[in-house]
């Protein structure tokens, strides 16, 4: 007898193939198809059953411990997250003071385990993982940002071949532990800080175990074709898998730009690389609002930069350098056109600012926009997040249909009550939503592939993504004609439409826009 019976259902099953009406069994966490007697029965007449999606770029392990967090992912289908991005994973952790300030720095509220102890190692990590209670399937990637700073703190310095032993050690460590592979956020404090030779160093490492290489590239904006340039001969040269996050160019000046990466990818492939690209569906990204405060500025965490801008000489300094285009750091500002492309999201303390744009905030208070932008950090002690209109949606659209993309949504988290970008809650019913029924450039079946098997593929996990006997029962019982998203830029925190059930290794995580009681969730680890 199965525990679940969807019957008589139309199912879309994550391989690509044609829709099809039939019947979905669910036994002891696994699919069994074809037709069983069962505990329960559930009339699929109108109704979808595809298979979990796939957050191949998650930040989610800087609020595991969240329902909020947990809430976003499970009511847009999202069974299974990929964390550790972008160079921050909440391992190894040396100083806890030091630490704290990195996260913040992209999320003003991480949240810790009771244990923080256990995460001073990969090893500790990984078994505080498994017997934390999880809501969604879990895997993740080890923070380059992580383990420079476990290494060598807040150093601009090349790190020394102690320092490398360091970091190439406890990266051997976290792939026996489970981890995916390495992440790197060039453009983030330590990270940026890192150069070809060093990140080489340490892919030798990842090619020992075939292990993965995600990277948020140097420069998305003006030296945005060096940047893939240099992700891609790096991991060409060391002979490992390639990521290439959240794939974009930024800036009105860069559109057009993705083209001509793409013919380079496809070089690269041709030449026997594995590279898979992935992408979010909208064309404004989310980061913290100091981001484009120059790194030197940034390096000793929030408090020194909160002391910095407290100074008016340094801030003068801040000024010259964000007023022009440079090559030494990427700035956002200038990406997005200047302060009108610029939305405050959120922030920590002093709220009068969200949801405006710095210049809208500035027209309110009698500043121009760069006092009002030095005004905004001031009040919320440097911290913040902010979301940058910088994208042009034919590249958005190019990216989309190339066959090596995937989907991830990058979503970072302040509190509940606080706005953040609308992919939080909607990067996979907005997908949905753009790609079929508005651009129609997928099927719905081409679309569910993208963000179900061709992920679980990629990532080298072998029972995720299908609708198929034996593999693992993440589920999303939905009605197809109403799936869509309606978090937005100014009222994210809403739950998407046309999501009915969603199940997690075989048990109803997420039901009428509520969490249930479950925690199903399972950490999955690198294949050996």
């Amino acid at each position: 007898m199965t525990d679940i019976l969807f019957k008589n259902i139309n199912i879309i099953d994550g391989t690509g193939r044609k829709a099809y009406i039939g019947d979905v069994g669910v036994k002891d966490g696994k699919i069994c198809t074809g037709e069983y007697p069962s505990a329960e029965v559930i009339d699929g007449n109108g109704l979808t059953l595809l298979p979990g999606f796939i957050d191949v770029h998650s930040h989610g392990d800087i609020n595991y411990l969240d329902d909020f967090a947990s809430l976003s992912k499970l009511s847009q289908g999202i069974t299974t997250q990929v964390t550790g991005n972008c160079s921050i994973s909440m391992f190894p952790i040396r100083d806890i003071s030091d630490f704290t300030k990195f996260a913040k720095g992209f999320c003003g509220q991480p949240t810790f385990p009771e244990n923080v102890s256990a995460l001073s190692t990969p090893e500790g990590y990984a078994e505080e993982l498994e017997k934390t209670q999880k809501r969604l399937n879990f895997a993740y990637y080890t923070g380059m940002g992580s383990l420079r700073l476990y290494a060598m703190g807040y150093s601009t310095d090349k790190p020394s071949e102690r320092h490398m032993d360091i970091m190439k050690e406890m990266l051997a460590r976290s792939i026996e532990s489970g981890s995916l592979g390495l992440s790197t956020g060039l453009v983030y404090v330590p990270n940026c800080y890192s150069q070809k030779e060093e990140i080489f160093e340490l892919l030798k490492v990842i090619k020992k175990y075939d292990a993965f290489y995600a990277t948020h590239v140097r420069n998305e904006s003006n030296r945005v074709i060096e940047a893939y340039d240099e992700a891609l001969e790096t991991a060409y040269e060391a002979g490992v898998t390639l990521f290439l996050s959240h794939f974009k160019a930024a800036g009105r000046t860069n559109w057009g730009k993705p083209h001509k990466i793409l013919q380079k990818v496809s070089q690269y492939k041709a030449k026997g690389m594995k590279i898979t690209l992935d992408h979010y569906p909208y064309l404004a990204g989310m980061t913290a609002l100091n981001v484009s405060i120059p790194p030197e500025y940034r390096k000793d965490g929030n408090e020194k930069l909160a002391e910095y801008l407290a100074d008016e000489s340094i801030v003068e300094k801040i000024r010259q350098r964000m007023s022009a285009p440079v090559d030494d750091y990427e700035n956002y500002v200038i990406a997005c056109g200047g302060f009108d492309g610029v939305l405050v999201s959120s922030c920590p303390f002093d709220h009068s600012a969200d949801g405006m744009t710095v210049s809208e905030y500035a027209e309110k208070v009698g500043m121009e926009p760069f006092e009002a932008y030095i005004d905004i950090l001031r009040k919320n002690k440097g911290l913040g997040l902010a979301v940058y209109f910088h994208m042009c949606e034919d590249d958005l659209l190019e990216i989309a249909q190339y066959p090596d993309t995937v989907i991830g949504s990058d979503a970072l988290f302040g509190m509940p009550g606080e706005n953040i970008h609308p992919r939080a809650f909607g990067t996979f019913t907005q997908g949905y939503d753009l790609y079929v029924r508005n651009k129609g450039i997928f099927t719905a079946e081409e679309f569910v592939h993208r963000a179900t098997g061709l992920a679980a593929e990629r990532l080298g996990f072998k029972h995720k993504g299908v609708i198929a006997d034996g593999y693992d029962a993440d589920l999303i019982l939905c009605d197809l004609s109403k799936l869509k998203a309606t978090a937005t830029y100014k009222n994210s925190n809403q739950v998407s439409e046309g999501i009915k059930t969603v199940y997690v290794n075989g048990k109803a995580a997420y039901t009428d826009g509520r969490l249930t009681g479950n925690f199903s969730g399972r950490v999955i680890k690198r294949e050996k």
